[in-house]
């Protein structure tokens, strides 16, 4: 009877464990998808501003891919690859301008490192 029972309360106190650790996990998950919503919002309006810029700038039709990788810490760091042929033709003071006109502090400010890379 006394193994019965013992056997008994090691099975729930492993049940209440288990579901204690599932529920820690499943905020955890739900942690991480509002922050990938919340960059995801910031990566859409950052790429659509850069492609209203370029669009000004005589850019038309101009690829934007941004690409992130997460640190171990949690924070992101962005590619960002701008593909234009006319952008190939610019000297390096006016890459750095374009650069300069492309920062958004909306999106700046919340990563850890941006690097824009013309091709």
């Amino acid at each position: 009877m006394k193994k019965g029972l013992s056997l008994i309360t090691a099975f729930l106190v492993l049940a209440s464990a288990f579901c204690v650790s599932g529920t820690v996990m499943s905020k955890e998950r739900n942690d991480y998808t509002q922050e990938n919503e919340r960059y995801a919002l910031l990566e859409d309006t950052f790429r659509e501003r850069t492609k209203g810029i370029l669009e000004e700038r005589g850019y038309r039709d101009s690829g934007v891919t941004i690409t992130w990788t997460r640190e171990n810490g949690g924070a992101r760091s962005y590619r960002v690859e701008i593909h234009h042929r006319g952008i190939e033709s610019l000297d390096e003071d006016g890459r750095k301008r374009l650069t300069e006109e492309l920062r958004c502090e909306a999106f700046f400010g919340e990563v850890e490192e941006i690097s824009i890379i013309y091709t």
